[in-house]
């Protein structure tokens, strides 16, 4: 579907016949008024870098995140500047693409990686392993994982903590594997 947009007015919902008339009577008036076609591609990597852009407004940010294309809900998803509350609706979202997006991004609220912890995606639950904004217990949680490269990344994370936070966290994860064994 491709669509024409006139540089002025930034209408993108005229028809083909529309546009051909709007031109015949710009002409017909003496101005010849630009218009642009652009491919369905164009218009999606356009919106995809508008979900990706910090300066961008959170209404903007909410109604692209109800969008049809996983791609761009999952740049919304990433977006640092991306509202707690949409946050929120994409960590539930069928695609577990937009998901880990929600789990990588660094102002995710830790009850919403608290949820994305368990997901049933092990690449969700590696994005928050991943995480060092997650909660302690969370981290700990990872650890445990039955997914050997999950356990491995939650331990890489507890690496990048501060010294004191790692020795707790990995007396807590001793005591937890003696108890198993």
């Amino acid at each position: 579907m491709a669509t024409a947009k006139r540089m002025e007015s930034g209408d993108s919902g005229a028809s083909s016949k529309d546009q051909t008339e709007s031109t015949q009577q710009s002409e017909s008036a003496g101005r010849k008024q630009p218009i642009y076609v652009t491919s369905e591609f164009d218009a999606l990597h356009v919106r995809r870098v508008v979900a990706s852009n910090p300066n961008t407004p959170r209404q903007v940010l909410e109604r692209l995140a109800a969008d049809d294309s996983a791609v761009l809900r999952r740049h919304v998803a990433l977006n640092p500047r991306t509202p707690v509350e949409t946050l929120r609706k994409l960590a539930e979202d069928t695609q577990a693409d937009v998901r880990l997006a929600v789990a990588e991004n660094i102002g995710t609220p830790q009850e919403i990686l608290a949820a994305l912890s368990s997901d049933p995606d092990t690449d969700v639950r590696y994005g928050v392993a991943e995480n060092p904004h997650m909660p302690e217990d969370i981290l700990v949680e990872l650890t445990q994982d039955d997914n050997p490269y999950i356990r491995c990344r939650a331990l890489k994370t507890l690496q990048m903590l501060a010294p004191d936070v790692q020795t707790r966290l990995r007396f807590i994860i001793q005591e937890r594997q003696d108890r198993l064994a």
